[in-house]
Formats: C-alpha cells, sequence, structure tokens
C-alpha cells in the first residue's frame, strides 16, 4: 500500500507550505490523480486520515480531480481517449501514441483556516 507513504509525503508538504504561516488548520487538500497513477483514492484518503493524526490537517478533506487516460497519435495526430490500455489510434489504428494525459499525481492546492 504506497499509498501510506504518499500520505506521510502529503503531510510533509503541508508543513513546508504552511510553516512561518498564520494558519490554525489545513481543511483540504486538492490532489490531481491521472489513471495511470495507480493511486487508489480511497486507499489514499484512508492512509491520509491516519498519519494526519495530531496534525494541522487531522480532519482535513481530500478533494480528487481525476484525469482520464489519453493519447496523441504519432501518424494522424487524432486525440482520443484510451479505453481498456488499448494503445492503438482509435482513427487509424497505428500503434504510435503519445500519452497526453492519465499519468499525472499532484498536489494542486491547500486550503487552510
Amino acid at each position: 500500500m504506497h499509498e501510506l507513504s504518499i500520505a506521510s509525503n502529503l503531510i510533509d508538504i503541508v508543513k513546508q507550505a504552511t510553516e512561518g504561516q498564520d494558519v490554525s488548520r489545513v481543511t483540504s487538500l486538492r490532489i490531481v490523480i491521472g489513471d495511470m497513477s495507480n493511486v487508489v483514492p480511497d486507499c489514499l484518503t484512508f492512509a491520509f486520515g491516519v498519519v494526519s493524526k495530531g496534525t494541522m490537517a487531522e480532519n482535513a478533506r481530500l478533494d480528487f480531480e481525476k484525469k482520464p487516460l489519453k493519447g496523441r497519435c504519432g501518424d494522424c495526430g487524432k486525440e482520443f481517449p484510451i479505453r481498456e490500455y488499448m494503445f492503438r489510434c482509435a482513427e487509424c489504428e497505428s500503434p504510435k501514441i503519445e500519452v497526453i494525459s492519465g499519468r499525472e499525481f499532484f498536489l494542486e492546492s491547500i486550503e487552510c483556516e
């Protein structure tokens, strides 16, 4: 369960971001998560609840923005959703696919009081 180490890293980021600021508590974190990130939002939420105990982020809400897996064909230039990990162009069947969305995983913002 790598979500536990990710949750710990999120706490570290929150501590760094709020250091020296007039912050009493963190209310929410907005996380962008791609389909191929291999992060399970429910598991991350649970792990974050465990590691945030006793910190200013205790009881903070995790809001997820999901990014679908999308590709661009290297031959015809068509952009399309990649379904069932079939990395072939939906238009011309070319295997020359560039993944343009779906690998993301980052903390976009922190809301505090």
